[in-house]
């Protein structure tokens, strides 16, 4: 149970919504209860928590870790004690709790009272739950007004018409709501050889079909389909009399995360008892939300609408088959139940009908709507919004390169792998970076940034990283860089459980003895970002194992601000064209001399200049007309320029290719490892681009006009030949190889 203070100060026990239940519950009715609290802290409404000890739950038992996350980040206040409580609002969930409990409460003064029906009120055995008129009386005489009832759904209203015609209802039932951007995880349509299909709900007969035609009609066991079973399937093995089939695979309620778990089906199949009234299903709006196309049977359809697919047993397969083998009708159902979701069942949804009962007014801005695969909003919450910490975690470590490029692509993971709770560590000064995005991050100085010899400052890096490996606790460690230090392998040692993974860049420079690869085997898998120029790779990593993956870059093209948005919120004309001028991490003599001569090739053919001023590079003095800019990740707004002269490190590389800017590439001189000059060479023979080994104000002039008269044509043959960003594909291999390492554990238990 959580530790509060009683007795505090009256100001303390004064709040806008007062949500009373028992928190204790492992279900929906807590999640739901937590995501509430989230969208009220969200535009400032205090919450306070007032818990019953209802008979519900028998053993004595802590609160649902979502409820605790709340009260621990300052979402909601824990009230406990008898002193009095004054609420604008009173939402009691779980009328059963309140009609057992009530005596519990201390005295309460409030505006409204609104008494949610999240549960059936005819249980499977026929008997009545609770009884509306009764429970109705209790709260007239505890708060001194009628409350009005609030039906999760449209079946619960009816019969709550049915056994209290007298019953005050509101008017819009009490839909549970969701944060869409928590749950989504990008994936593609499914791509093996038999669907797979899977349920979440408890392990009771009621959330199982009634008979064993049906469970087998919906729940194939001839391995047709792979099943899996969040929740435990004990009703299932006694209707079918024997052991499960191998094709099933079942995890006990609680197990797994649910984002976890929704991320690795192809349909999501719910079936429950045919005696069953479901009081809404929020497992299935999870689903939803995670956009995975869901199949039910047609009782739903006036709770989820035209956001489910519906079908009697026996059609099921089929619907589940024409899923599978239609990317294209999958993709639209996915998206159709997100847009459902965002529609019908988001926290402002729920603001709203707070805001109608009540006349409660915001007293924060309401969180914008998301603008779709933005970077911005979608990934950054408040400390109310967070990310859930009942995610397992995973830990990305980054060493410290002359650019951005290793923070970036842990950042690209991190951003991806929404079924994890993602925390950065870096020795990069730019780690600033990771907290644009809502990443928790820490900053472990190099070596060379403490001015320290590297052997003795490897006992440094072991005991900071040994400490987050305690603190965090993550499943998943990712290391991205071209030498692993020392010191990981006696962390890999003192810290087994969790799965490392090396995250190491090809294109090395061919005269590299390539010594590091040896420490491959301190990983359990190694994964190579892909490279537009991989076929022009001779370096040491070449032809050395690893599972390659498409270019990574941190955005994709849909995340970029438009040319306007992008050029207002730079500080940057709306009008005229102009040249991005990106060279980072050379001397700075190189830099200095290359920068003048882009500057005046530009200003040659009237062209505006930008120039970058990386937070890892040297500050260059630069002529009073030229714009500055400072932005990480600039990719967010690179529809501002025209064209670029640019190094050809990996992400700008990447990043101007793939998202279209014209673009003269000038390889960094004096790189240690990374091949640029034979990555720019390439792109420039594929016709992708221009290179130079050098920056002259007259040759360049010549390379600018051509950029701006060719260039759309000739990056358009980048987008004919670019396999798709990496960091989808680096997520689902996180996910995949901790949800195998799960597996594995519980069989052998």
């Amino acid at each position: 149970m959580l530790q509060s203070v009683a007795g505090l100060p009256a100001a303390e026990r004064s709040v806008n919504v007062l949500e009373i239940s028992d928190f204790r519950f492992s279900g929906g009715t807590s999640a739901s209860i937590a995501e509430e609290i989230t969208a009220q802290a969200a535009v400032g409404w205090t919450t306070g928590l007032i818990q019953l000890n209802g008979p519900l739950v028998a053993q004595a038992t802590g609160f649902n870790p979502r409820i605790r996350e709340r009260v621990i980040d300052g979402s909601a206040r824990l009230l406990i004690g008898r002193g009095p409580v004054r609420a604008d609002v009173t939402v009691i969930r779980h009328p059963t709790v309140f009609e057992n409990a009530a005596d519990q409460l201390p005295p309460i003064e409030t505006e409204h009272v609104v008494v949610v029906a999240n549960t059936t009120l005819i249980a499977l055995d026929r008997m009545v739950e609770y009884d509306p008129a009764r429970i109705t009386n209790m709260v007239h005489d505890r708060f001194g007004r009628a409350p009005l009832w609030a039906p999760l759904s449209t079946e619960i209203r009816a019969q709550l018409k049915r056994a209290s015609p007298g019953l005050d209802l509101i008017a819009e039932d009490w839909v549970n709501v969701i944060d869409g951007r928590d749950w989504y995880a990008s994936h593609r349509p499914p791509s093996g050889d038999r669907p797979v299909i899977g349920r979440h709900s408890r392990g009771v007969s009621a959330k199982w079909p009634s008979t064993r035609s049906e469970l087998r009609a919906v729940y194939p066991v001839d391995g047709s389909a792979t099943v899996r079973v969040l929740g435990g399937a004990a009703p299932a093995r006694d209707l079918l009399g024997h052991e499960l089939p191998d094709s099933w695979q079942v995890w006990a309620f609680g197990a797994l995360e649910p984002r976890q778990f929704l991320r690795g089906l192809d349909v999501y199949v719910y079936y429950p008892h045919h005696r069953w009234v479901e009081a809404f299903g929020r497992n299935v709006l999870e689903a939803m939300a995670a956009g995975i196309p869901v199949v039910l049977p047609p009782r739903f359809e006036p709770i989820f609408g035209d956001g489910a697919r519906y079908a009697e047993p026996g059609a099921v397969l089929s619907v589940v088959e024409s899923l599978h083998r239609d990317p294209e009708l999958w993709q639209r159902a996915s998206m159709h139940a997100r847009k459902r979701v965002a529609e019908r069942y988001s926290h402002q949804v729920h603001r709203n009908r707070l805001q109608a009962l009540s006349g409660l007014q915001p007293r924060a801005p309401e969180p914008a709507p998301p603008e779709p695969n933005r970077i911005g909003r979608p990934q950054v919450r408040t400390a109310a919004e967070g990310r859930p910490k009942d995610r397992p975690r995973l830990l990305l470590i980054s060493s410290n390169g002359t650019g951005m490029g290793h923070l970036m692509r842990l950042m690209a993971y991190g951003r991806r792998a929404t079924e994890f709770e993602p925390h950065v560590l870096s020795l990069s000064q730019g780690v600033g970076a990771v907290g644009a995005i809502g990443m928790p991050y820490e900053y472990v100085p190099s070596a060379s940034a403490l001015g320290m010899d590297p052997r003795s400052w490897q006992p440094i890096f072991t005991d900071r990283v040994g400490h987050a490996l305690d603190r965090i606790r993550p499943s998943v460690v990712v290391f991205d860089g071209s030498w692993p230090y020392s010191g990981i392998e006696r962390l890999r040692s003192s810290h087994p459980d969790p799965i490392w993974v090396w995250s190491r860049r090809g294109m090395w420079m061919p005269d590299r003895s390539g010594e590091q690869l040896t420490r491959s085997d301190w990983f359990d898998e190694v994964i190579e970002p892909g490279d537009f120029a991989a076929a022009a790779d001779v370096g040491a990593t070449a032809g050395a194992p690893a599972i390659r993956l498409p270019p990574v870059t941190l955005l994709d093209a849909d995340d970029l601000l438009s040319r306007v948005a992008a050029r207002r919120k730079l500080g940057l004309p709306a009008e005229g064209a102009m040249a991005l001028v990106s060279f980072s991490g050379g001397t700075m003599q190189d830099v200095t001399s290359d920068t003048a001569a882009a500057i005046a090739a530009a200003r040659n053919l009237g062209l505006q200049v930008c120039i970058t001023q990386s937070v890892v590079a040297p500050h260059v003095a630069l002529p009073p007309d030229v714009h500055v800019v400072n932005r990480i990740p600039l990719c967010s707004y690179q529809h501002a320029f025209d064209v670029a002269i640019s190094a050809a490190g990996y992400n700008s590389f990447h990043e101007l290719l793939r998202f279209g800017t014209p673009t003269l590439f000038i390889p960094k001189r004096n790189s240690s490892l990374d091949d640029q000059d034979r990555r720019a060479r390439w792109a420039a023979d594929q016709g992708w681009s221009h290179y130079a080994t050098q920056v002259t104000a007259d040759a360049t002039t010549d390379v600018l006009r051509d950029l701006l008269d060719r260039g759309p044509e000739m990056v358009a043959k980048v987008a004919r030949e670019d396999p798709g960003n990496g960091a989808v594909a680096a997520a689902k291999l996180l996910t995949d190889i901790h949800v195998a390492r799960v597996l594995s554990a519980r069989r052998g238990q």
